[in-house]
């Protein structure tokens, strides 16, 4: 079972109304308050339908029939989500939808795809653009709804739906040391510091050659525990694993870093999150999984403030 749910989907967003009096019920509803498009690499597109979320639909919940007009904007810095920056190329984001007449009770399905330009500068980076719907009435009273379309830029992230056909092989002579591992004070990006990160030990205990994969998760099973007061990593990217595959012979160790560095922002200061790490290890077509969890604490930012 999923422990960590991809971003809200089917959620009423709360409704922004402008110029509408007691006498003007309009009243509009979005299906999603969040879209995750997905994983995307330099010179792709993703769209809404891509995400696993259902398509976004506007529907006039109001008693009078209305015009809804869509546009796509770049969101204010205070408003992002947690691990999101602003979608740099709003010009790279399409509607298929940008107006419609709305009878009451009536929806327009609307369909976001954003692509991805040959920038490697945006690998390892998650970004938000949002989409508004805008309602008019005759009156002229209006009303906005907001869906965040979330896209992150990189290889995919590990998932459950990651799982084999046949599901993952039992193989108890594969394991982790240590399976978790605590940094009181991770640096912030570009800083000198090395710490931020652990060392894990790749232990075959079989009698099969290994090849270990690890990959940032975005969701893990219920095996994996956070801490009270933890939050999952907003951004599993801010991962790096030195290296990323290994290859283990039968009755040996090998060992992988993990590394974790936050970008220097004050939204992000003095948080607690967990950085979930997906171990696959593969031999003869079958795969076992674990989970390493590296559990973190950002800088205070008065604190690392005086210090510079």
């Amino acid at each position: 079972m999923n422990a960590r749910a991809a971003p809200l989907i089917g959620a009423i967003v709360c409704l922004a109304l402008v110029r509408a009096g007691p006498s003007h019920a309009l009243s509009l509803r979005s299906s999603e308050a969040e879209a995750f498009l997905g994983d995307a690499s330099p010179g792709t597109t993703v769209s809404s339908s891509d995400g696993g979320g259902k398509a976004l639909r506007v529907t006039n919940t109001g008693p009078g029939r209305i015009r809804v007009e869509f546009k796509a904007v770049s969101p204010p810095t205070g408003g992002l989500k947690d691990g999101y920056d602003p979608w740099p190329y709003p010009d790279k984001v399409r509607l298929r939808t940008t107006a419609a007449e709305l009878s009451p009770g009536e929806g327009a399905q609307q369909r976001i795809a954003v692509t991805v330009p040959k920038d490697r500068a945006l690998v390892g980076g998650q970004y938000e653009v949002d989409v508004l719907a805008t309602g008019r009435d005759a009156a002229g009273a209006s009303l906005t709804v907001k869906t965040r379309a979330l896209v992150s830029v990189g290889p995919p992230l590990a998932g459950v739906g990651d799982e084999p056909a046949g599901g993952y092989a039992d193989r108890p002579g594969f394991s982790l040391s240590p399976t978790s591992s605590e940094r009181e004070r991770i640096p912030w990006e570009r800083a000198s510091d090395p710490g931020g990160g652990a060392t894990v030990k790749l232990i075959d205990a079989g009698e099969e050659d290994l090849r270990v994969v690890l990959r940032p998760a975005r969701e893990w099973d219920r095996s994996v525990r956070l801490d009270p007061g933890e939050e999952p990593a907003p951004n599993p990217r801010w991962l790096r694993l030195e290296p990323a595959a290994v290859k283990v012979r039968a009755g040996a160790i090998g060992r992988a870093r993990i590394v974790a560095t936050v970008p220097r922002e004050r939204r992000y200061a003095g948080r607690r999150w967990a950085f979930v790490v997906a171990v696959d290890a593969t031999a003869g077509g079958r795969t076992t999984r674990r989970y390493f969890v590296l559990h973190t604490v950002t800088p205070d930012w008065e604190e690392d403030t005086r210090a510079r």
